[in-house]
This record gives structure tokens, sequence and C-alpha cells, in this order.
């Protein structure tokens, strides 16, 4: 398995994908989500850091995850997007679907603290 799980909260998982998220392992991917999401798992950090190839099948499980967890309230961020990721973004204007965050950490902290429009930043307290 080239991807890894880390449970963040009950509810909260981060997904390092590997080198790449593809034909040759997305039914595996589909499968661990699948497990993860009937242990109560809803929300997914899809980390791309190390990710060279993502290909038209490993956006399919992508999508169908996504499909899967948003009826229920869940949802798919991206994090941490390399370059060769970023491109497959934007050809198929993936961006309009998935928010994306600089950092694992980040997309955990909007998690935490934010509800699902939280999407627009926050003012600080105080502020005019």
């Amino acid at each position: 398995m080239s991807f890894t799980f880390q449970k963040a909260s009950p509810t909260a998982a981060v997904v390092r994908i590997g080198k790449a998220l593809d034909f040759r392992n997305a039914a595996e991917f589909k499968a661990a989500c699948q497990e993860h999401a009937r242990q109560g798992v809803r929300y997914y950090v899809l980390d791309f850091s190390g990710t060279g190839i993502l290909d038209s099948t490993g956006l399919g499980v992508i999508f169908s995850l996504y499909r899967q967890l948003t009826p229920a309230g869940g949802q798919v961020v991206f994090a941490s997007v390399s370059r060769p990721v970023q491109v497959v973004v934007q050809l198929t204007r993936t961006y309009k679907v998935f928010r994306q965050f600089p950092t694992v950490e980040a997309a955990l902290q909007a998690h935490t603290t934010s509800a699902p429009q939280a999407q627009i930043p926050q003012r600080p307290t105080g502020a005019a």
C-alpha cells in the first residue's frame, strides 16, 4: 500500500497518498477509505506532498469518496498539493469541488475551528 491513514480525531483522518494514486492502487485506496468511513471518519485530508502521479482512476475514487461522504455532512480536502497533482487539479477543474490547503495542519485546523461555510476568511475579533 503506497498510502497511509492517520486518525486525527474519531471523525477525521489524514491520508498520505504517497508516490501515486492511479489504476494500480485505486481499488485498494477506495476500500481503505470505505472501511474508515464505516468506522465514523467523515473528514478526509488527502496529503499530496509526495505524490507524482494522479490519474483518472485515482481521481475517480476520490470523487466516489466525496459522493459517499457529502450527503452525511462529510468532506474531502486536499493538502500540500505537489506540482504534478496541481496540474491535474487545474486541468480537471477539481479545485471547484475540493478545498485546498497549503499544509495538513492548516486543513485540520480548518476542520476543528469552523463550520462547513468557513471557506470565507474570518476577520480577527475587534477588526473594523
